[in-house]
């Protein structure tokens, strides 16, 4: 189905689609808030949704496909191209994205079929968008990772290393012939460092960074 605002977009799609044997048009509405009501009724296999309509975006329309409706999939069809939209389509749960200022229809058609069978697809122009936001998420977080564990005392890096391991401020005051007060401190002492708001959020930091190995 087709969720676009502008009548003159829905009406170019659905001319495009109408002479292909392998896909039936299901529906053709205006707003996210029409397409919730459709798809209740009618379960089409994918959707073809713009990401800026009145009352509800196409980011908010996935979000609620993907918690609602999970075997239909979301293709975005939009002007906006920039890195936060993309993101955030992804994010929500969108399987493709084409920006439709260079879109063609062989493209279009493309990407229904390749989302049909279970994959995802992007044009050239968004994969390039997407990869260059991984490779600089990927540098930034090597880069903070790196500067915390920097920052460790060894004695801290000791008592992290023991509660990755599961034990307790008590097993560990026993293991290190320390206080359990003096535990504490060096705990709040790293929570404080590096701005961990739990200790889940401590020892999933001490995971992904491989701090055994320290």
């Amino acid at each position: 189905m087709i969720v676009d605002d502008h009548q003159i977009v829905r009406d170019g799609i659905t001319r495009i689609l109408k002479d292909e044997d392998d896909i039936e048009l299901a529906g053709s509405v205006g707003s996210g808030k029409e397409a919730l009501d459709f798809i209740k009724c009618n379960r089409p296999d994918i959707v073809i949704t713009d990401l800026s309509m009145p009352g509800m975006s196409g980011i908010e329309l996935t979000g609620k496909l993907a918690k609602l409706y999970p075997e239909t999939r979301v293709l975005i069809l939009s002007m906006l191209n920039n890195e936060g939209y993309i993101v955030s389509a992804i994010q929500a749960g969108a399987r493709g994205y084409l920006p439709k200022q260079d879109s063609t229809t062989g493209i279009l058609l493309e990407a229904i079929r390749t989302i049909a069978s279970g994959d995802e697809f992007y044009s050239p122009s968004i994969s390039k968008i997407v990869l260059e936001s991984f490779v600089n998420n990927a540098k930034s977080t090597h880069v903070g990772d790196v500067a915390k564990k920097q920052q460790l005392t060894s004695r801290e890096k000791e008592i992290l290393k023991l509660y990755v391991e599961g034990c307790t401020n008590n097993e560990i005051s026993e293991k290190l012939n320390l206080s359990v007060f003096t535990i504490k401190t060096h705990k709040n002492n790293i929570m404080q460092k590096y701005n961990f708001k739990s200790t889940v959020e401590m020892i999933k930091f001490a995971l992904r960074n491989n701090i055994a190995e320290w």
